[in-house]
């Protein structure tokens, strides 16, 4: 069973793609299971699966998606989720240079915006200390879109710094590999998963 963690401004239905198989968990109302099988997060759902980990969450294997691991800055978004109108918010937050033109539709009726300023706020870089990834000892695949240069250096990093990490650039992707290369990124993780 592969535990699927959603990205800010994410829904479980994200993950519908990979079909059976998979838990994919609510961050906005669920916690993060403290075992299972293989743990997979993307971008925000990637940090709180390493944050998962640093608290002792026992997995076998765990997949992380174009996710930061550096100490980083307050978010600039906070005060644009709290005020500005949806419309104009989804067409800036999708013209931002790391998603390159990729857009995933999201409604306001689907989301708090208490809950995602909380997001913003309390599980930003900023706030989440940085993994000790020399301390994870299982088997990590650190995945991220060759069009998407600043988390494939940092992915390059994470993978020489984890004792089992292994690394993956995906070609013909950005920051969303999963929903820009579906088919690929389905079979490459469940050919991480199995496995032995």
């Amino acid at each position: 069973m592969i535990t699927a963690l959603h990205g800010f401004l994410g829904l479980p239905s994200d993950w519908n793609f990979l079909g059976a198989g998979v838990r994919a968990i609510n961050l906005w109302n669920e916690e993060i299971p403290s075992e299972g099988d293989v743990l997979l997060g993307y971008s925000m759902g990637g940090r709180l699966a390493l944050q998962a980990l640093m608290r002792g969450a026992r997995y076998r294997k765990a997949v992380i998606v174009s996710a930061g691991i550096d100490r980083g800055e307050p978010s600039p978004w906070v005060a644009r989720f709290e005020n500005e109108p949806w419309p104009e918010l989804m067409k800036a937050w999708h013209a931002q240079p790391l998603f390159g033109g990729h857009e995933m539709e999201r409604r306001e009726e689907d989301f708090d915006r208490a809950v995602l300023v909380h997001a913003l706020r309390d599980w930003s870089a900023a706030v989440l200390p940085p993994p000790e990834l020399e301390r994870i000892a299982i088997p990590v695949l650190w995945v991220a879109g060759a069009r998407d240069a600043k988390y494939v250096e940092i992915a390059q990093r994470a993978a020489k710094r984890t004792p089992h990490g292994e690394l993956w650039i995906v070609e013909d992707a950005g920051h969303r590999v999963p929903w820009e290369r579906p088919e690929r990124f389905a079979a490459r993780l469940r050919e991480f998963a199995a496995a032995q």
